[in-house]
């Protein structure tokens, strides 16, 4: 039986809001490099909600113990924004998003010998409505049938409230430089270079282990910068009979952002210097009598928050005067992980084709949903 050296996984990153415009790292379960070049196209539609809030964050001890004894929900009611003195001795942000986040890639591995590869991927994202039939699962009509009749309940998120299939990224930073992107805005994401270094024999029990370098050139009009990272993949395979198998997989990365910044007006995604993830997959492979292989796979993604959760302790939060339920998710959100579960497909000859589904882990619109498909040319 001949097993695949490497998890036939899609990229599985999400249409977060703000982390489409950094370099983000991803597991790279592979024993070994491919003998030949090869080609990944992938795309992705994600839905993203969160309705205006704005975020006062207290500079002084004062204003923070006015407010710290409150509930989160609470804060707003015992202070007055429109005073100099809070305005003089906070910070603060802005921020609404809405739509369906298109998503193309497109990744070159080049090996280049028995233990170093070369990967360079190309990002590019589109905003937009997500109408019928060109959104599918992640259209805010399926969504919000699917909460209607199946789950959740009628309009939990108040999307209906605020307007279906509307889509525009509004967000000002503590600095005041404002991110406006409308429908059908799109812009190129960045270059993401990685080096990958396999090691044989390092660990027992024939897990295969290798380490990355990373370094994410970004060239959005809001995030012009290089973001550099290290990680590490760990990867073993379990025959359990002669036409199947099981893979599983582990990886660790930090990714520092901004090691080098190009422009004064960089927009603020993260008060954070870096990010750590971690991600784990498992995977079962069937070979068919033609030495297909059809492999369905369970995917868990984590990633550290954008703010320090410590801040959100004394955060004071300002509601939409439309707002009445599940409010807040667009602010607490960056103050908590990022984390979602992917379930995927692939089937894989000498080309591999893969589809996949995502759902967010905390339910909280970043994305709520995502779907995705990926296509892999191996050169021989």
């Amino acid at each position: 039986m001949k097993l695949n050296k490497s998890v036939q996984k899609p990229s599985i990153l999400s249409a977060h809001v703000f982390g489409i415009f950094i370099g983000r790292l991803e597991g790279h379960f592979k024993s070994r490099p491919d003998q030949n070049l090869s080609l990944q196209f992938d795309y992705l539609s994600g839905n993203v909600w969160g309705q205006p809030v704005e975020n006062y964050i207290p500079g002084t001890e004062a204003i923070k113990n006015t407010v710290t004894p409150y509930e989160w929900h609470r804060r707003e009611f015992f202070v007055d924004r429109h005073d100099e003195h809070f305005q003089s001795n906070t910070e603060n942000f802005k921020i609404a998003y809405d739509g369906v986040i298109k998503g193309l890639k497109a990744q070159m591995y080049v090996p280049l010998n028995s233990r170093n590869a070369l990967q360079i991927e190309l990002r590019s994202f589109l905003l937009t409505r997500g109408r019928f039939p060109f959104a599918g699962l992640t259209g805010d009509d399926f969504i919000e049938s699917f909460h209607s009749n199946i789950a959740g309940g009628e309009d939990p998120f108040q999307r209906r409230d605020f307007g279906l299939n509307e889509a525009e990224i509004n967000y000002t930073d503590r600095q005041g430089r404002q991110m406006l992107i409308g429908q059908n805005e799109g812009f190129f994401g960045g270059v993401k270079v990685d080096f990958y270094h396999y090691f044989e024999n390092l660990l027992p029990n024939e897990v295969h282990f290798n380490i990355g370098l990373h370094s994410g050139v970004n060239t959005s009009p809001y995030n012009k910068s290089i973001d550099l990272g290290i990680s590490a993949n760990a990867f073993k395979q379990i025959a359990v009979g002669d036409r199947t198998y099981f893979q599983l997989g582990l990886n660790l990365g930090y990714l520092h952002l901004k090691s080098a910044s190009f422009s004064d007006s960089n927009i603020e995604f993260a008060t954070r210097p870096g990010f750590l993830n971690l991600e784990s997959v498992f995977t079962y492979n069937l070979i068919n009598s033609k030495q297909q292989t059809h492999s369905i796979g369970l995917d868990f993604y984590v990633q550290s928050a954008y703010h320090p959760p410590s801040e959100y302790d004394y955060s004071i939060l300002f509601r939409n005067e439309q707002a009445e339920r599940s409010w807040h998710h667009s602010v607490t959100q960056l103050y908590l992980n990022n984390n979602y579960w992917t379930l995927f497909y692939a089937f894989t000859e000498n080309n591999s084709f893969r589809v996949y589904l995502q759902q967010d882990w905390r339910v909280n619109n970043t994305p709520d949903l995502q779907t995705g498909i990926s296509y892999v040319i191996n050169f021989r």
